[in-house]
């Protein structure tokens, strides 16, 4: 663990998906507090989380309209950093929500599953939630 701003790790994230993106025809809207304050983190586990978030949410609003994807950090309640990644796709079905972090559960047709479990057990090393 390093102290990082996680503002520059989401700006590179933001970079390498520049191109999915615009190509997917998403409207992206970027809000990040200014200055984030310092974490101590795994830079390439946090980014490789926000990596997979952005593009399973492009990939999730393929067959929709409008093409909203929102990334923000805040703060909330003092010292805690959040960082939100939001669509304007479908959802998820209720039924699946006390599934969706499980190993092998997935809502993709021939999706493995690994995804969210992954993330999750990233962000958990962390001392965050998702």
């Amino acid at each position: 663990m390093d102290p990082l701003d996680i503002n520059d790790a989401i700006r590179e994230v933001i970079a390498l998906t520049q191109a999915e993106i615009a190509r997917s025809r998403v409207a992206l809207d970027v809000i990040l507090v200014d200055p984030a304050p310092p974490i101590l983190g795994d830079r390439v586990q946090l980014q490789q989380v926000i990596l997979n978030l952005t593009l399973n949410a492009v990939e999730a609003m393929a067959d929709w309209q409008p093409r909203d994807l929102s990334i923000e950090t805040y703060q909330n309640g003092g010292a805690k950093l959040v960082v939100s990644v939001r669509d304007s796709g479908l959802g998820l079905d209720p039924a699946a929500i006390d599934r969706l972090f499980q190993a092998c559960y997935s809502t993709k047709p021939g999706g493995m599953g690994m995804g969210l479990s992954i993330f999750r057990s990233i962000i958990d090393a962390h001392q965050g939630k998702i």
